[in-house]
């Protein structure tokens, strides 16, 4: 099973009182993508070669470090790394993921990506990640920004200049039912699921609502009409959280690692990531709801629910780690994923509360080419792989579930 794009015949049957809004957002999306390409197009034009792609690595996000000293941003190395980040901007906005930044500015007619990409073709293969908010992408590019414009006068005008094109982007990726995809302009797939994975939406939701809250002093120079604009796209992204809380067997949960841009409903994105309920991205949305002043009755709610669901799902005394679930007094585990349609949280036992997923690539069990994925009940069947190169099961309910007992304290169950 495969996750769907949002497509117009999807929109026209599917997307009912937000068909007209849907229509809208696609068609932006398409000229987006479609300029984004004219452009590197025209920079190409007349190259006697392309220069090459500037290479890409998951430790990206620590060459734009947020939370050093002023000096640092005030300093050279911040301010060329600036120059580059702005550089690298794609024209719709956005930027690509796991960009490792060395201070060298894009050449012309340089992938805005890691990896090379093709304006001439089709095939969204070949224009992958083209704007995202996977892996901390153009979020962490913002805030290092916002912090190297407060720091610097040297540049101020055009990196708030980039940080505005920025922010517009954000808001331009929203849907009209207030999630966001992975990757903006659209590019099919799972990427167009709205995106909880790795945090990508929680991450957009906070910065919006730091800016729209005045809250973050290094977006000071943003206008009030921008301002006002992002504290609507936060507010409204929070109740798009509120509003797609997974119930299973008519009681409220967690959250998916993506649900369909249309219904709501937690679908599947890479091979071994099926449709299910989350554990660590539903902790991180739990401890973010609990952050919010004054919580009304539905975002109490809410809190209340997914902190039942972690209490009856906890794995006590266990630790994952080098692909072993091993015991650490102490600390408390929660299988990565969790099936859709099991939950009964007066069982006696964990696995007769939930049950846990694992997932793999189905090349790797001998199974046919047509098989997407496999899904097993245990990690026994699990190729070491995905054992090693996955967490299939963390902690991060552990630090919430103490927060929350402070929470409940001072705010009653509704």
């Amino acid at each position: 099973m495969k996750a769907k794009p949002l497509t117009q015949a999807r929109i026209d049957s599917e997307a009912g009182s937000l068909k007209s809004a849907f229509t809208t957002y696609l068609s932006a999306s398409n000229s987006a993508l479609a300029a984004d390409k004219a452009a590197l197009k025209a920079e190409r034009a007349g190259l006697s070669s392309v220069p090459s792609a500037r290479g890409s690595d998951k430790t990206g996000p620590d060459t734009m470090p947020l939370s050093e000293t002023a000096s640092y941003y005030a300093g050279s190395k911040a301010l060329s790394i600036a120059r580059e980040i702005v550089s690298f901007q794609i024209p719709s906005g956005g930027w690509a993921k796991n960009m490792v930044r060395t201070g060298v500015v894009r050449a012309k007619g340089q992938s805005w990506t890691g990896g090379g990409i093709d304006p001439n073709s089709s095939d969204p293969a070949n224009w992958p990640y083209v704007g995202t908010i996977d892996n901390g992408a153009t979020i962490t590019e913002l805030r290092y920004l916002g912090k190297v414009q407060a720091a610097q006068s040297t540049d101020r005008a055009s990196i708030q200049a980039s940080i505005t094109k920025g922010l517009n982007y954000l808001l331009a990726a929203q849907t009209p039912n207030w999630g966001w995809p992975q990757v903006y302009p659209l590019n099919g797939d799972y990427h167009d699921a709205i995106t909880l994975n790795d945090d990508a939406m929680l991450n957009v939701i906070k910065l919006l609502r730091e800016i729209g809250t005045s809250a973050n002093s290094d977006f000071a120079f943003v206008d009030t009409p921008l301002r006002n604009k992002c504290a609507t796209a936060a507010s409204n992204g929070t109740s798009w959280l509120l509003a797609n809380q997974v119930f299973v067997n008519g009681k409220r949960t967690v959250w998916g690692q993506q649900h369909d841009v249309l219904s709501g409903a937690p679908t599947p994105a890479r091979a071994y990531e099926m449709p299910s309920l989350t554990s660590q991205e539903s902790a991180k949305i739990v401890s973010f709801l609990m952050s919010l002043p004054n919580p009304d009755a539905t975002t109490r709610e809410a809190v209340y629910a997914a902190a039942d669901f972690f209490k009856a799902s906890q794995i006590n005394d266990k630790k994952w780690s080098s692909g072993v679930l091993s015991s650490v007094s102490g600390t408390n585990s929660w299988s990565r994923y969790y099936d859709l349609s099991v939950y009964n949280p007066t069982a006696s036992t964990v696995t007769a509360r939930v049950r846990m997923l694992f997932g793999d690539f189905a090349d790797r069990h001998g199974s046919a080419s047509t098989v997407y994925g496999l899904i097993f009940g245990s990690t026994t069947s699990v190729s070491a792989e995905r054992l090693t190169g996955y967490a299939q099961y963390n902690s991060t309910a552990q630090a919430m579930l103490t927060n929350f007992a402070s929470w409940s304290s001072k705010n009653a169950r509704p």
